[in-house]
């Protein structure tokens, strides 16, 4: 899902179990200013030690090592308002009145790793399937009116559709006398945000290829391979036969507009199942361990997302406050 060339969205979603149906995939958006590098360095070649593991129902109030270099809920929403606000300030510059539409609706977890680990509540998941609730069909927005050329040409910086709006190659055209800067008044927006990349606004690609590197190399490790097994025994006294959750969870026949009765006691038995062997807690530690060692490996990188972050951050707050 790409980032839209006036609002930016600065928001990446988080890797969630219910993935597989719903939510896979994100607004992963970079800048030359907190990216770091594009892949974490030293991707683990053996499994890391996991010497403790919690007794865990849920992981949703549980927080992940690689949170601190990744935008919160808060943080997106600011650097998206700033950037609006910015946007409309350059575009009455060049005397042109203009309102950033509102960002599209979208499922929000209650905390990231509430669902990042599937279904964990049989009551919920009876009544609700796999899908969380309000998540299974996407919010309507209103399609904002299609912009005039002009305001096209000042808010992105080009009508040529061989030119990336609000990209550094847009801009420089003179338009009633001032000099429209490159990428447009989405370009100077997200430049003042230090969020001038081909994307901007949203997580750095290092912290979250972690993020999903960590979630994807923990169903190989040995512990949850055990874990899963165990669970899968579980759900075939059930009457379900899958060989891990994710399975469960991106069963084919869960794509529908509302959830089967099927679908419901399935759920209801993935949930059931996951609290009786204790796979949260186990998934979670071994996700932990990954992302601590990703971690170690790439300090550097992401002590410098870290300061951008907090950069970005302070800025959109000075706009906001006006």
């Amino acid at each position: 899902m790409n980032a839209s060339p006036a609002t930016g969205h600065p928001k990446a979603a988080v890797v969630l179990a219910t993935a597989a149906v719903l939510l896979a995939g994100g607004c992963t958006s970079s800048s030359p200013s907190s990216s770091g590098s594009s892949r974490p360095e030293g991707a683990a070649t053996v499994m890391p030690e996991v010497s403790s593991v919690p007794r865990l129902i849920t992981a949703a109030d549980r927080t992940l090592p690689i949170a601190p270099y990744l935008l919160s809920d808060q943080q997106s929403d600011e650097l998206t308002a700033a950037q609006a606000r910015l946007t409309e300030q350059c575009m009455a510059r060049f005397g042109l009145h203009y309102t950033a539409p509102a960002p599209a609706p979208v499922f929000r977890p209650r905390t990231p790793t509430q669902f990042r680990y599937g279904v964990t509540d049989p009551k919920t998941a009876a009544v609700d399937g796999f899908a969380p609730a309000g998540s299974r069909t996407a919010p309507t927005a209103v399609a904002p009116a299609a912009p005039s050329s002009r305001t096209t040409l000042v808010l992105t910086g080009t009508n040529d559709p061989h030119v990336k709006p609000g990209s550094t190659a847009a801009g420089g055209q003179v338009y009633k006398g001032r000099k429209i800067p490159a990428g447009g008044c989405v370009g100077e927006a997200r430049a003042r945000l230090l969020s001038e990349g081909p994307e901007a606004g949203g997580d750095a690609e290092l912290s979250d290829d972690i993020n999903i590197d960590s979630f994807e190399s923990s169903r190989r490790h040995p512990l949850v391979k055990a874990v899963f097994a165990k669970w899968s025994r579980c759900m075939e006294t059930r009457g379900f036969s899958y060989p891990d959750p994710l399975a469960a969870t991106g069963d084919t026949a869960w794509r529908t507009r509302t959830a089967s009765a099927k679908e419901k006691a399935a759920a209801r038995a993935d949930a059931d199942c996951k609290r009786r062997n204790n796979v949260v807690g186990v998934w979670y530690a071994v996700d932990v361990a990954l992302q601590r060692q990703a971690i170690q490996r790439n300090s550097a990188a992401l002590a410098r997302i870290k300061k951008a972050i907090d950069a970005r951050v302070r800025i959109a707050a000075a706009v906001l406050d006006g």
